[in-house]
């Protein structure tokens, strides 16, 4: 980890302390763990996935948290995001296209944990320095116990539960970029049943885009080279 690496991670923690004031030692070290590994799931069936994520938007209605998510994303660093299911609700997203940034966010990251030791050394400092309110000697007797079960993915505890209702996908932060054209394709899709999507000149952006919304919905790709003074030919 480089120090801008240690002062995002360290932003990121004090804002979800100051997010979520109940947060325990037990949803910072979650916090931690998704910084580095992501949701920490493998999908190996993407349908069952998609079938727990409506199971789990369905029973929303009837299981919010004392407030519910203004933002539809959450930072959580490292190019990721908590995507708040609580709050898509008008946004006209597919749940099948969640659940493509869910699975494809899972299978394109790694992490490892010679890097995540360095980023609970992060939590550590925090917790040292008095920023967060949780001292080192808990959150050392915490770790003890959690790196004798080697590094496990962890759920929130049940104090964060009860007042938060969390309910999220973790997902690469392209995603919340590029959050509207996505809506907006869903909506096309919905009306039209078949979408066909123009980058204008496309620079290694463009194409980056094009490549990540060639990712979610399955679609062709085709890119247009084109000349000085003339019309662009596909290649």
């Amino acid at each position: 980890m480089t120090m801008s690496d240690d002062a995002e991670l360290r932003e990121v923690l004090l804002s979800h302390q100051q997010r979520y004031p109940r947060l325990q030692i037990q949803d910072l070290v979650k916090l931690v763990f998704q910084n580095e590994f992501a949701g920490g799931h493998m999908i190996a069936d993407p349908q069952s996935s998609l079938e727990r994520l409506r199971e789990e938007c369905r029973a929303l209605a009837d299981n919010q948290g004392d407030e519910e998510p203004s933002d539809v994303f959450v930072n959580i660093g490292n190019g990721l995001c908590r995507l708040q299911l609580a709050a898509i609700g008008g946004t006209g997203i597919h749940l099948t296209t969640v659940n493509q940034f869910f699975v494809n966010t899972a299978r394109s990251r790694r992490g490892d944990l010679a890097s995540l030791e360095q980023k609970l050394e992060v939590l550590r400092a925090c917790c040292q320095a008095g920023s967060l309110p949780h001292s080192p000697d808990d959150l050392d007797d915490f770790l003890l116990t959690y790196r004798a079960q080697g590094y496990p993915a962890i759920s929130h505890s049940a104090g964060y539960r009860d007042h938060y209702k969390p309910a999220y996908r973790v997902v690469d932060s392209a995603y919340r970029d590029h959050f509207a054209l996505f809506c907006r394709v869903d909506a096309l899709f919905e009306s039209q049943g078949t979408v066909c999507v123009a980058i204008d000149n496309p620079s290694a952006g463009e194409s980056a885009l094009a490549a990540l919304l060639s990712r979610v919905y399955d679609s062709n790709l085709l890119a247009i080279s084109p000349g000085p003074g003339k019309a662009g030919q596909p290649q």
